[in-house]
């Protein structure tokens, strides 16, 4: 038997072996949304989240995302891990894994402490970490919340059971209950969480069945409440349950098809080959027949394996948690009528410990009955998992990787295109982005975004017309929506029409007032009016309310250069330079310093870009530029030679360096 230390360490030192090549991975998708957001550097707005009344509270009436979307301790944890992270993605990668790992050696400890078989218990919780089907976890930034969903239902199991071993310990019965109302925050299917309990309590623990109720019934009391609190406060924007109408389906069709979407699930669990984030065929209407049979069939072998099962409860556990983890997947498959019937892999996060049971236990069965074709199989089927987690890990590299394979494997869903086009776009491959966001389509609310990505893309080539037309149909689906108000400002104040500019900035901020981009576009117009004071003041608000805004420390500096306060560019420039890890932005700091003649600002602009990127060459050049203009000759050649070993082609650096030579011996 291993200890519980020892399982963690030894899972993860697998974990690091099956994941390692995940960990330089780059943000994607919801990424994007949660760890590039600028208010997530102020720690003042971290225990908002847990507002039921969400942005509408901070004054914000844009709505842009779900309504019903509440998950505050996800989003403390996204607040925490960018502050100090930022950008790095292996940090990222490195905390997931860990989460996953100490997940993984929980369950370990749960099937150990129910069984007494801790074999059984290491092998189903390293199938749990290294099967590819749960490869999202690593992989995806934003999944680290269904690690730590996992680590709460699973500690509140854990520490009831430890309460009814120490007879009915108060202390572990009520941190149990706390878990598990946290578990309800990181993620929608916290809701579960009693029936798993439920499973574990009535199948292993002994007394009397009322005893059992009792002791069961607050946990469901958290679920009923986190539900009303859901109805009555924190408002649903369309409920799945008036959505499953447009799909247009008979009472013979619905079962059909959660038969496809759960069969293509459960096949990916033997044969990995087209785990995607969600997975969308049609709603059945041919084959329905034969398709209810198979969903009859498959609830008729999961009821026989568990009659099958009847000496051994640690498996009749796993068929338990395998057929809990389907009832709300039953509802949830109907959300995206525009697209089909939904399953996604990560809904089954915690209930696949059941299969991953099962199947270790097939394999000490086998190597109980063979040992050397027991060994070779279990190795076989170990690397065979491992190699496919390692390849999937390469997928998940980058947005534009991930969604070619996505959009390959699901092709009726419409937002592996949206994303897809959104990475042609960031690489200037205008034409593809504009190709596949075409496919994205939808005709439903969901192509707001798509327009609204259209229209800055088109003002990046400066077609205005087409890049107006685009927000203005952005504007049409969503009347509220702040940021496409900000970017239309931002069109009319390239194209010099200030007036227009500044209603729309007003717009903008009237719809989400914490919105640093649109006062920034209002201080730039006051400050190309000459209104100073009143530009700095609208900055000020700005830093106020979040902490660093690349756009508006320039926006200072620039002010004081006109004003001639070095004491102020000085102060507003080093802010930059101590927060900023963009080298480009770095860089025209570093210019706007050296045309200013503010040479020890601009060099140590330069070498902050060199810190942050170091093959960035021209931050080389330039500060050898500076040195060499200051008399610094030997300091500049030294630099000189730095960049020059970075990229020995770039002639500039040898002439540069000659020249120096040459003015140092006068």
């Amino acid at each position: 038997m291993l200890t519980w230390p020892k399982a963690f360490f030894l899972l993860f030192i697998l974990g690091l072996l099956v994941y390692s090549n995940s960990l330089n991975n780059k943000f994607l998708i919801d990424d994007y949304a949660f760890l590039k957001n600028p208010f997530l550097d102020s720690a003042k707005y971290t225990f908002s989240q847990w507002n039921p009344y969400g942005e509408e509270a901070l004054g914000i009436v844009d709505q842009e995302g779900m309504v019903s979307y509440y998950r505050p301790m996800a989003h403390m944890l996204y607040d925490v891990c960018y502050a100090v992270f930022k950008n790095n993605f292996w940090q990222y990668h490195l905390l997931n894994l860990l989460l996953f790992v100490l997940a993984a050696s929980l369950a370990y400890l749960l099937i150990g402490k129910l069984s007494g078989n801790y074999n059984l218990a290491f092998l189903a919780s390293l199938f749990y970490l290294i099967h590819p089907v749960n490869g999202i976890v690593v992989n995806y930034i934003s999944a680290s919340v269904f690690a730590l969903e996992v680590i709460c239902i699973l500690g509140t199991i854990l520490l009831l059971w430890g309460s009814l071993e120490k007879n009915d310990d108060r202390g572990l019965y009520f941190l149990s209950l706390l878990l598990s109302f946290l578990s309800l925050f990181w993620h929608e299917s916290g809701v579960m969480t009693p029936f798993y309990l439920a499973a574990v309590i009535l199948l292993f623990s002994n007394g009397p069945y009322q005893k059992k109720m009792a002791v069961l019934f607050p946990y469901f009391l958290i679920v009923f409440f986190y539900i009303g609190l859901r109805f009555f406060f924190v408002s649903f924007n369309e409920t799945i349950l008036e959505k499953i109408p447009f799909f247009h389906m008979t009472a013979w069709e619905f079962p059909a098809s959660l038969f496809q979407v759960f069969s293509w699930y459960m096949a990916q669990w033997f044969f990995p080959r087209s785990i995607v984030m969600a997975w969308t065929p049609p709603v059945l209407h041919e084959c329905v027949f034969w398709n209810n049979v198979g969903a009859v069939s498959l609830l008729l072998f999961f009821f026989l394996l568990f009659i099958r099962f009847s000496q051994q409860k640690i498996c009749q556990l796993a068929v338990a948690f395998i057929l809990i983890g389907f009832l709300p997947a039953c509802v949830a498959a109907f959300r995206r009528p525009d697209s089909g019937v939904l399953i996604e892999p990560h809904w089954f996060i915690f209930s696949s410990i059941g299969f991953f049971i099962l199947a270790a236990y097939f394999f000490l069965m086998v190597l109980d009955r063979s040992k050397k074709a027991g060994w070779v199989l279990l190795f076989a089927v170990i690397f065979a998992w491992a190699a496919a987690s390692h390849a999937y890990n390469q997928r998940w590299a980058d947005q534009k990787s991930y969604d070619l394979f996505w959009s390959q494997q699901a092709p009726n869903l419409k937002s592996p295109y949206a994303y897809l086009a959104y990475a042609y776009g960031n690489e200037g491959a205008f034409q593809e982005s504009r190709k596949y966001y075409r496919l994205a389509l939808t005709g439903y609310t969901s192509d707001f975004s798509i327009y609204a990505d259209l229209g800055l893309m088109d003002a990046k080539q400066g077609h205005w017309r087409e890049a107006e037309l685009n927000y203005r149909k952005a504007l049409s689906i969503n009347h509220f929506s702040a940021s496409t108000f900000n970017n239309l400002g931002d069109l009319y104040l390239k194209e010099g029409r200030l007036k227009k500019a500044r209603e729309c900035f007003s717009q903008a901020l009237v719809y989400n007032p914490l919105l640093p981009e649109s006062r920034a576009g209002l201080a730039f117009i006051f400050f190309n009016d000459g209104q100073y004071q009143k530009a700095i003041d609208w900055c000020q608000k700005n830093l106020d309310i979040v902490n660093y805004d690349a756009n508006t420390l320039f926006l200072l500096v620039d002010i004081y250069i006109h004003q001639k306060d070095l004491v102020n560019i000085n102060k507003y420039a080093y802010r930059i330079i101590s927060h900023e890890t963009d080298p480009q932005v770095l860089m025209k700091l570093g210019i706007v310093m050296a045309k200013c003649n503010i040479i020890n600002v601009a060099i140590d602009a330069y070498i902050k870009t060199i810190q942050v990127a170091p093959d960035y060459k021209d931050a080389y050049f330039e500060a050898g530029e500076l040195l060499k203009n200051a008399g610094k000759y030997g300091q500049a050649i030294h630099i000189w030679e730095l960049g020059s070993s970075i990229d020995p082609s770039d002639q500039r650096f040898q002439t540069s360096i000659a020249k120096a030579k040459e003015l140092n011996l006068k």
